[in-house]
């Protein structure tokens, strides 16, 4: 079989597509896929400058392949702006040796769906917030459109490291793992978050200096991430984090109404306003930062 109509699909899904030429014929050597048993996920290993130019340098290489391996390479590459490339609707070498159940041993190229992550896969791990967020809808929408013809539990969403055999680590750094990602995957199937991408630091600002009331006098930055002392960095961490997508509006909400209250703020109240989605994501991330807001008193 062949994935001919993947770009309709992952478009219905909300995600951004670039139809590489050629993708709908694609497959090593002329072959299509024999059936889909999942999706099998990896990391580009990709030199950290060469990100700086192209948000997807590895996709020449993905579609043509290298002096040891002929292309395709995978069937779709997630760039680094969360857009999903297409490369191949047939076979693509990006399995290699390994096992899966329902997968005939060394043969998952001809029964997984290959995604190609951007990422220089060593730490510290430089994951996008835009990856972040499109990976579980992409995920999800290969697992609805793909796998559907299995029970729900033989529908597999593996990590490169799962499946081989050679001692892969890919995709490497992903936040809670593949477990992480599954359960991401998991929420959008299950309409959890499932119509809206996280959220990006600018989203964050804006929400925030339109809700925090500005009140004449106060002192030094005014916005929530100058009261906060949140950078960009430890910023986008927290809120794109898979494991805290699912509270991230709670909490930011409850962290909204208390400061324009004129209450203090601090980490048990937040934490407190989470229950019990992603919980343990949160506190670990907060204990990162150790994040107290403060309303600034008025001059």
């Amino acid at each position: 079989m062949k994935l001919s109509d993947l770009a309709n699909v992952l478009r219905a899904a909300g995600l951004t597509v670039v139809e590489t030429t050629g993708w709908a014929t694609r497959g090593y050597d002329g072959q299509d896929l024999t059936e889909t048993a999942g999706v099998l996920w990896h990391h580009t290993a990709t030199a950290r400058e060469r990100y700086a130019a192209d948000s997807a340098p590895t996709l020449g290489t993905c579609i043509g392949g290298r002096p040891d391996l002929a292309g395709p390479l995978c069937n779709i590459v997630l760039g680094r702006n969360g857009v999903a490339y297409l490369v191949a609707a047939g076979v693509a070498n990006h399995a290699g040796a390994g096992s899966a159940p329902g997968v005939p041993t060394d043969l998952g190229n001809h029964y997984l769906i290959g995604i190609e992550m951007e990422s220089s896969g060593v730490a510290p791990w430089d994951w996008t917030a835009a990856q972040l967020a499109a990976a579980p809808r992409l995920g999800a929408a290969l697992e609805r459109n793909y796998l559907n013809h299995l029970p729900p539990e033989m529908r597999l969403q593996l990590g490169h490291l799962e499946y081989s055999s050679q001692g892969k680590i890919d995709p490497a750094g992903w936040p809670g793992g593949m477990d992480g990602l599954r359960m991401a995957i998991n929420d959008v199937l299950n309409n959890k978050g499932a119509d809206t991408m996280a959220l990006t630091d600018a989203d964050i600002t804006k929400l925030f200096n339109a809700a925090v009331p500005r009140q004449g006098g106060m002192k030094g930055d005014t916005s929530l991430k100058g009261m906060i002392g949140y950078n960009d960095s430890n910023l986008g961490r927290i809120i794109n984090t898979q494991a805290a997508q699912n509270a991230q509006i709670s909490a930011l909400v409850g962290a909204v109404k208390a400061m324009a209250g004129g209450e203090s703020f601090d980490e048990a109240k937040l934490l407190a306003g989470v229950e019990d989605a992603a919980a343990a994501g949160v506190s670990a991330a907060l204990d990162s930062l150790k994040v107290t807001v403060e309303v600034p008193d008025h001059e």
